[in-house]
């Protein structure tokens, strides 16, 4: 599978970093300020798909404004239902 290199959220280019996270004892984080979204190099197919899933839910959660108005918790429960789609 091939991986990109940059996503379109909300008309503006996110960038997507394949890192080694396995130190950090994380699949993936986002960075909304730099419009970065982070990958465990090691993810593939599937897994794969759900961690970009997830992260992409949290960049545009945060690109909207709306990650401002919610807790921390109901955030990660939106971007656990976006794993789903």
């Amino acid at each position: 599978m091939k991986k990109r290199n940059r996503i379109k959220i909300f008309g503006e280019w996110v960038t997507l970093d394949h890192v080694d996270l396995t130190s950090e004892g994380i699949y993936g984080d986002c960075t909304v300020s730099s419009r970065t979204i982070r990958l465990h190099v090691g993810l593939e197919g599937a897994e794969y798909k759900r961690v970009l899933a997830h992260e992409s839910e949290h960049m545009r959660l945060g690109i909207s404004g709306l990650s401002e108005m919610m807790s921390a918790e109901l955030e990660e429960a939106l971007a656990v239902l976006a794993e789903t789609r």
